[in-house]
């Protein structure tokens, strides 16, 4: 029987691709993910200049989240790629705070890094207010 090279590539691909396991074979977008979260002030009003730091409840092992992302006023990022390997399996409990001199906040999200690739938001919420 005869097959046209274009389907015996993809079939080998296709069987190479699933006899692999373990970190190895790993195979992500180039997408950088994040998540997002808005602080507004209890008039509405987005609150500026915070730091955010996260700390993962199951070890409390701490980090600092850095904002180098151009998002709008009071939109910081609670966790991006960057940190995946801090996130184990689809569903991790992280305590989020925000804070400068004069506020502070804090809120706790479930997070998963989907196929070992992208960090999540399963569970939190997308705002938070603070006095």
């Amino acid at each position: 029987m005869w097959l046209p090279p274009q389907i015996v590539t993809a079939f080998a691909t296709i069987v190479a691709l699933s006899a692999c396991t373990g970190e190895g074979a790993l195979i992500c977008t180039d997408n950088f993910a994040f998540v997002p979260l808005t602080v507004l002030d209890a008039a509405g009003n987005s609150v500026t200049g915070l730091s955010i730091a996260d700390t993962v409840i199951r070890n409390q092992h701490s980090f600092v989240v850095p904002q180098s992302l151009s998002l709008p006023a009071g939109t910081y990022v609670i966790l991006d790629d960057s940190f995946r390997n801090q996130i184990r399996g689809n569903a991790e409990s992280v305590r989020v705070s925000g804070f400068n001199a004069a506020t502070r906040f804090t809120a706790t999200f479930t997070f998963s890094v989907a196929g070992g690739c992208h960090v999540g938001k399963v569970s939190g919420p997308d705002s938070v207010t603070v006095p």
